[in-house]
């Protein structure tokens, strides 16, 4: 394996600024019946609490680079308001993430940390089929991420990107026999130019990237009742999430950073009032390239139906 240090200084800065603004969290990022559509004029709060440790860094031109870590502690604020236009639901959908990278290092070389708001994402997401009867849903949804989150370019570490993002996606749940359920989704994004990154003011650009998601849920409510009966709906599921593309240039130059990721996920959900809902979700990168490989990562959702 090549020796980071050995790297040119623009492949390392590359690097860092990449996977600092990729960490913080995935926008249009989604958990099993999250384009199920709530009722007409319902609103939905979220709270996200995620965790993330990771380790070997692998660059496209460096190869593997040894002794490097980072950790990641994100908070997430949602909120979700749904309503129907023309005979179809839309939802409303407001994201504001905010928390730390920490223990950073690259070659055994420490970038820092670093703490504050994450970029803000606006979205808009209309359902083109919704057949309860049957269990199938058909959504698109289009994200804006706002480049307002910190962000500071004498730092190796940021959460904000200071960039403009955009991702359109499409989903469909379809209902499977009696007690399964399968969630999937495409996602094309597309990045804007930050036009100073790092100390040198270089310009990072970075090709559009897509991405795969699918779940596998099996509703677990009658086993979970036996043992509490006054649980709610009850799911256990399986997913994969895959990224493809992104390569990262800076000043038009290859720099060795893309969002190339394969990842198994593993999670549990219940409502344990009508109202209330809690979520956990654990995964673990399987391939990683381009990017830091994540070893570990842990997702805890709370969300509220008003």
């Amino acid at each position: 394996m090549m020796d980071f240090r050995k790297v040119p200084r623009a492949i390392c800065a590359g690097v860092v600024v990449m996977v600092a603004g990729a960490t913080p969290c995935r926008a249009v990022d989604y958990q099993p019946f999250d384009w199920v559509p709530a009722p007409r004029g319902a609103g939905i709060l979220m709270g996200y609490y995620q965790f993330a440790t990771h380790s070997e860094l692998t660059n496209t031109i460096a190869g593997g680079v040894k002794n490097s870590h980072l950790d990641s502690e994100i908070g997430i604020a949602r909120f979700l308001y749904y309503n129907e236009a023309f005979g179809h639901p839309f939802v409303l959908d407001l994201i504001l993430p905010f928390g730390a990278l920490t223990d950073g290092r690259i070659g055994g070389n420490p970038t820092g940390s670093a703490s504050g708001i994450g970029d803000p994402t606006v979205s808009v997401g209309v359902w083109l089929i919704n057949q309860p009867e049957h269990g199938r849903y058909l959504s698109a949804a289009s994200f804006l991420s706002i480049p307002i989150g910190s962000y500071d370019r004498q730092s190796a570490l940021n959460l904000g990107q200071n960039r403009w993002q955009h991702d359109l996606q499409v989903d469909f749940t379809q209902a499977l026999f009696e007690k399964f359920t399968i969630d999937v989704s495409g996602v094309w994004t597309y990045y804007g130019e930050n036009t100073d990154a790092g100390p040198a003011h270089q310009v990072l650009a970075q090709d559009s990237s897509w991405s795969a998601y699918a779940w596998l849920t099996y509703d677990v409510t009658s086993a979970v009742r036996r043992a509490m009966p006054t649980a709610g709906r009850s799911s256990l599921s399986v997913g994969y999430a895959g990224t493809f593309g992104g390569a990262v240039k800076l000043d038009g130059v290859l720099n060795g950073s893309k969002t190339e990721e394969h990842q198994i996920r593993f999670s549990y959900s219940q409502f344990v009032v009508p109202t209330w809902q809690v979520l956990l979700s654990l995964s673990r990168d399987m391939s990683a390239t381009g990017q830091f490989k994540q070893d570990f990562g842990l997702l805890l959702r709370i969300a509220k139906v008003f």
